[in-house]
């Protein structure tokens, strides 16, 4: 559940500011689920399985954290991996311009090969 109290998010907020000048406040900031209802309609999807993905994740994204993007891994037993260490950026696969992950991506697309290991690039 989300805080509900304003006040608990203008603490979050001025907590980032001296790191995130600019997006800590944004990220930090008030969202609609603030005003849902106390309890969930429907249980969490659960995900758990061998399908064979590529999970593309940047370890300083801030709108899906790199944590995250780690849980998926375990989830999705069959899961590669690909991170691209060290970048603050969000939508890194033919947007941000890393030409390691574009390349990697660009061969799973084309071939439905996962790469035998988890990769790493660097920005």
């Amino acid at each position: 559940a989300a805080p509900r109290d304003p006040e608990v998010y203008w603490a979050d907020i001025q907590r980032s500011r001296a790191r995130h000048p600019l997006f800590g406040p944004l990220r930090n900031n008030i969202w609609p689920c603030a005003f849902w209802p106390g309890r969930p309609r429907e249980n969490p999807t659960r995900v758990a399985n061998s399908t064979p993905a590529l999970i593309v994740s940047a370890t300083g994204d801030t709108a899906t954290t790199y944590e995250g993007g780690k849980a998926m891994h375990r989830a999705l037993t069959g899961s590669r991996l690909l991170t691209l260490r060290g970048a603050t950026a969000h939508g890194i696969y033919g947007e941000y311009g890393n030409a390691c992950v574009d390349a990697k991506v660009n061969a799973y697309l084309a071939t439905g090969t996962l790469p035998a290991a988890d990769p790493t690039c660097r920005p």
